[in-house]
C-alpha cells in the first residue's frame, strides 16, 4: 500500500493502491475466486480427456480398428 517500503513493494506480486482493509479483503477473495476457477478448468479438462481416450480405446477394442485412427478421429471434432 501506500506505507509499504520500495523493497516490500518490488518483493510483492500485488501491490495495493491503498492501506484500506476492505481493499485487503477484496484481495483476497480475488485471489480464491482465480484459484478456484482454475482449478475447475483443469477438472473439467482432466475430465474430458479421460473420457476421450477411455472411449478411443474402447471403440478401438470393439471394432479392432488401429487405436491411433480413433484418436484421430476425436481430434478431428
Amino acid at each position: 500500500g501506500i506505507a509499504g517500503t520500495d523493497v516490500a513493494k518490488e518483493a510483492s506480486d500485488i501491490i495495493l493502491t491503498d492501506d484500506n482493509f476492505s481493499s485487503i479483503v477484496k484481495a483476497v477473495m480475488w485471489g480464491r475466486n482465480v484459484y478456484d476457477s482454475i482449478s475447475k478448468f483443469l477438472q473439467f479438462q482432466l475430465t474430458v480427456n479421460v473420457v476421450a481416450v477411455t472411449v478411443a480405446i474402447t471403440g478401438a477394442c470393439i471394432t479392432q480398428v488401429r487405436f491411433i485412427q480413433h484418436i484421430h478421429h476425436i481430434l478431428l471434432l
